[in-house]
């Protein structure tokens, strides 16, 4: 028996919201432990169990995500020239990059990260900005397949139902610029950066 592509479109979007809702809450757990500072010893341990709970959900997430964005294409046949559709793989992208920047940040400059406030703050503002945007790219999934979404109760909605589609130059353009930024980043940034250890 084969399992519909709808079905198992759902599986795994529930597979990386629940991970990154655990990624999220810890990381701005960790952030609130931080700029709170209640008692120091009480923390050391919630802190470094929030921090690898945050990691191992943003990675399992990470793991899927590319499996949501293609199964959830699969899934909307027959509504590719919608723009909900077009908005989707926006929100699907952006969440793709805020979690990779999540992962990496925090890979690169290890777990004493969050013993700085400014850093502590970037790291956990990035994890809610790639919840936001994963939440967005849910709901309009849920717009595609069912015709409602999450976001329905809330008084505004955000105009997914028009998209700008560029020509194919502007999007190459922006491509090579993405990859020439990355380079550069890559390159001239990450080796510069220190990694953070807990003291």
């Amino acid at each position: 028996m084969m399992v519909g592509s709808a079905t198992f479109h759902t599986a795994m979007a529930e597979i990386v919201v629940g991970s990154m809702v655990l990624a999220t809450i810890c990381a701005v757990g960790c952030s609130m432990v931080r700029l709170l500072t209640i008692s120091e010893s009480n923390n050391e341990a919630l802190m470094v169990t929030m921090d690898r709970a945050s990691l191992a959900g943003s990675l399992l997430a990470l793991l899927f995500l590319p499996i949501v964005i293609l199964s959830g294409n699969i899934a909307a046949d027959g509504q590719a020239e919608s723009a909900l559709l077009y908005n989707k793989f926006v929100y699907s992208g952006l969440a793709l990059g805020f979690w990779s920047a999540f992962v990496i940040g925090r890979l690169r400059m290890g777990p004493g990260l969050w013993q700085v406030r400014s850093l502590s703050v970037l790291q956990s503002t990035t994890a809610a900005l790639a919840f936001l945007m994963t939440s967005m790219a849910s709901s309009i999934g849920g717009k595609l397949v069912r015709g409602e979404s999450l976001f329905d109760i809330f008084p505004f909605w955000l105009p997914t139902d028009t998209a700008a589609v560029l020509p194919l130059w502007a999007s190459a353009s922006l491509l090579i610029l993405g990859m020439v930024t990355a380079v550069f980043v890559f390159k001239f940034t990450l080796p510069k950066i220190e990694r953070l250890e807990h003291s």
